[in-house]
């Protein structure tokens, strides 16, 4: 079985599971890359550029048929492609075309390919619509979002849930409260689907309530500057540190100094951030959006609230705190619950029984 993974450009190190995950598949099977891009790691490296995407979507709409690029080409000689990023599914447009000697195709889709882009990009309602048939297999990292693909025209059996993994199994032990300051800490990108401010309203509530907070951020993205906007809104500034992006070794060295996990998005596909934290024994306070509800036990190893409710938010935290007992019972739960389900292991072992499906299947 000749297998091909398909980026853009290569994982970075704050995104140090997808290494480790594509090292767990390397150990089941041979797996070559191809990047768009020039940098070294990858097998085959082809130049790429937006204008170059925007060509290749005008073409797709249009039906028209050209010569085969170096890509397709490429791609000719294996089983099996996996498209690591979703949008590069504009260079396949030969394969809708013409299927003789076409391998099977699997995409992999995050959160906004499903839940945003089709609302507002013609390009993607027309691929999941128009051809999604020369498609055959679409992953999705929760049930929630494989319901939702199903909107734009994709068939069910098309689409398989394998959810995202935080890395190796970890050997954390449960936590004991870290003392007399509630340590909180959140890590997504900044944007309007991750809830800023509902994160930072629950920090305010646990203010007012007489409670001593710490509360830490990472992470990187266009609303960034809403953090520092609402921080000094809400009087916060002694009370929440802003950090930026971090490599993903130094974050989760740092997991271990905290209490719990923030995450009260309004759009979520699933939450990798919120598997990793409980690996390390943090139990999460998350919202009911989408598919994140399925990254936790609920009442187990965290709870989840509505995701406009940062009060009750507030009091899932302090009902936790108040009860070292209970705390201690969610930790032990949270690790147990995130070993036992999204190590990188499984999902390799996942994705290799979808591989071999594809073979078998006529």
């Amino acid at each position: 079985m000749k297998i091909l993974y398909v980026y853009d450009k290569l994982p970075k190190t704050y995104q140090e599971y997808l290494n480790i995950l594509l090292h767990e598949i390397k150990k089941r099977t041979p797996i070559k890359i191809l990047a768009y891009s020039s940098e070294t790691g990858a097998d085959y490296n082809i130049s790429s550029s937006r204008l170059k995407r925007n060509f290749y979507t005008f073409v797709s709409k249009l039906g028209v048929i050209f010569k085969p690029n170096v890509g397709i080409n490429i791609m000719r000689q294996y089983d099996i492609i996996h498209i690591q990023h979703s949008y590069l599914f504009v260079h396949l447009t030969s394969f809708f075309r013409n299927t003789t000697r076409k391998p099977k195709i699997v995409i992999t889709l995050r959160g906004a390919d499903t839940y945003l882009k089709p609302w507002i990009y013609e390009k993607w309602e027309l691929f999941y619509k128009k051809q999604s048939q020369y498609i055959d297999a679409f992953v999705t990292v929760s049930q929630h979002q494989k319901a939702y693909l199903q909107r734009w025209g994709v068939d069910e059996d098309k689409i398989h849930v394998i959810p995202v993994s935080f890395g190796n199994k970890t050997p954390a032990l449960p936590k004991q409260l870290s003392g007399k300051t509630i340590k909180i800490i959140s890590a997504h990108r900044m944007c309007w689907e991750k809830n800023i401010n509902g994160n930072l309203r629950t920090i305010l509530f646990l203010k007012e309530a007489g409670y001593n907070v710490q509360y830490d951020i990472f992470g990187d993205g266009p609303d960034k500057a809403q953090v520092s906007y609402l921080i000094d809104k809400y009087g916060l500034g002694k009370d929440v540190n802003f950090y930026g992006k971090i490599e993903n070794a130094a974050y989760k060295r740092r997991l271990t100094d905290y209490d719990f996990f923030l995450q009260l998005s309004l759009s979520e596909a699933f939450g990798a951030s919120v598997i990793e934290a409980q690996s390390m024994g943090l139990p999460a306070i998350i919202s009911n959006t989408d598919g994140l509800p399925e990254t936790i036990l609920d009442g187990v190893t965290g709870y989840c609230v509505d995701a406009n409710s940062s009060r009750d938010a507030a009091n899932c935290i302090i009902d936790l705190y108040k009860d070292k007992e209970k705390f201690y019972s969610f930790s032990k739960e949270a690790i147990k619950h995130s070993n036992a389900n999204f190590s990188s292991d499984i999902e390799a072992e996942k994705l290799m029984q979808l591989y071999n499906s594809l073979i078998h299947k006529n």
